[in-house]
Parts: C-alpha cells; sequence; structure tokens
C-alpha cells in the first residue's frame, strides 16, 4: 500500500478542516467586510489565525492532492455561500499553484510550505479585488445583485486601487508567514512527526 495516497481517514479530515478554515476566515473576514477601509486587508488579517488550520492540515496529510483538494472545497463553498465566480476561480488557481509549490519539497519542506500557503493567500486576494481593477463596472453591478448596500459599494470603489491592492498583496504574505510561524509553534510535535521541517 502506498504510504504517500489519501487515505479515507485523510479525505474526512481535509473536509472537516476545510470547514474549519472557512470559518476562522470568516469570523475575521464579516468585522473587517464592515468597514470600507478594512475590508481589502481581511485576507491578510484572516491568514495569521487561518495559519494554524492551514499547518495542521499540512502535518495531518502531507501528501499529493491533499492541498488542491482543499482549495477545490473552498472554492466551491466560497461560491455556494454567494462570493463571485473571480473569487473562487482565484482560490482554486491558489490551490493548484500551492499544490504545486508544496510537491516540489516531497511536501515536507517548511518553506516551501509557508511559499505555499502565501501564494494561495495571494490568489484568493487577486481573485477578489484584481476584478475591481480589471472590470470595475462588473464587479460593482454583480455586488449590487448580491445584495451590497450602494453607499458601501461606492466608497469601495473609490478607496481601491492598484496602491491599496498591493499594500493587500504584501499583508497577506506577512499574514501567512506570520500564521504559518504560530503554527509550528502550536503543534511543533505534529510537524516531528510528520516530518516537515
Amino acid at each position: 500500500m502506498n504510504p504517500n495516497k489519501l487515505k479515507a481517514k485523510d479525505l474526512i479530515t481535509l473536509a472537516i478542516f476545510s470547514v474549519v478554515f472557512i470559518a476562522v476566515y470568516m469570523v475575521c473576514a464579516i468585522p473587517t467586510g464592515l468597514i470600507v477601509q478594512l475590508y481589502p486587508f481581511c485576507a491578510g488579517i484572516a491568514m495569521i489565525p487561518c495559519g494554524i488550520v492551514w499547518a495542521y492540515l499540512r502535518t495531518k496529510a502531507p501528501k499529493p492532492l491533499a492541498i488542491l483538494i482543499q482549495g477545490v472545497l473552498f472554492a466551491v463553498i466560497v461560491f455556494i455561500m454567494g462570493s463571485g465566480w473571480f473569487v473562487s476561480v482565484g482560490v482554486f488557481a491558489g490551490g493548484v499553484l500551492a499544490e504545486i509549490i508544496a510537491g516540489i519539497g516531497g511536501y515536507k519542506s517548511f518553506k516551501l510550505t509557508v511559499i505555499s500557503y502565501a501564494v494561495f493567500g495571494l490568489c484568493f486576494d487577486l481573485g477578489g479585488f484584481l476584478i475591481i481593477l480589471l472590470a470595475g463596472d462588473y464587479y460593482y453591478e454583480n455586488s449590487i445583485k448580491l445584495g451590497a448596500d450602494t453607499t458601501y459599494m461606492d466608497t469601495l470603489m473609490n478607496f481601491m486601487g492598484g496602491p491599496v491592492l498591493a499594500i493587500a498583496c504584501v499583508l497577506t504574505v506577512i499574514g501567512a508567514i506570520i500564521g504559518m510561524l504560530l503554527g509550528r509553534a502550536f503543534l511543533k510535535k505534529h510537524f516531528e512527526r510528520a516530518g516537515i521541517v
């Protein structure tokens, strides 16, 4: 039996903790989303506590396709919850890239695991906000259709720009690094057992 192959218990763990990952993200995103000027930076803030969940999953299933499956689950759930298709595309792309990056180190390199998590967060960020710069009218109309307040959207469209997105991306990378370092600190025994160095 191939020890690197995902087993049923791995898939169950991925499913459960992918939901936990999203729940932790939402706990961070909802309050920051209430303030327009904080909304673009919610991913950077959420990457810190979510990093602990991400780190746990990497120690419980350091195997091929685990990250991709988590990315797909996340993309489907955020789409069902009402996020635009562009957010799901960003999450899916992040899952693919994170899988490739972590796979380069055989899922045993902490450094590559951190990079893969940061790339996942960046793709999530870009999926959510790059469309404002590329197709602002579409984003505005789609958000209004989904129930967004027009005053909120007007403020967001005026606030969001290239420099703000760049700052958001930098904060996402910083948040990812902090989150993974916290995860490794809290889950030291799990990391040692999984052989991630």
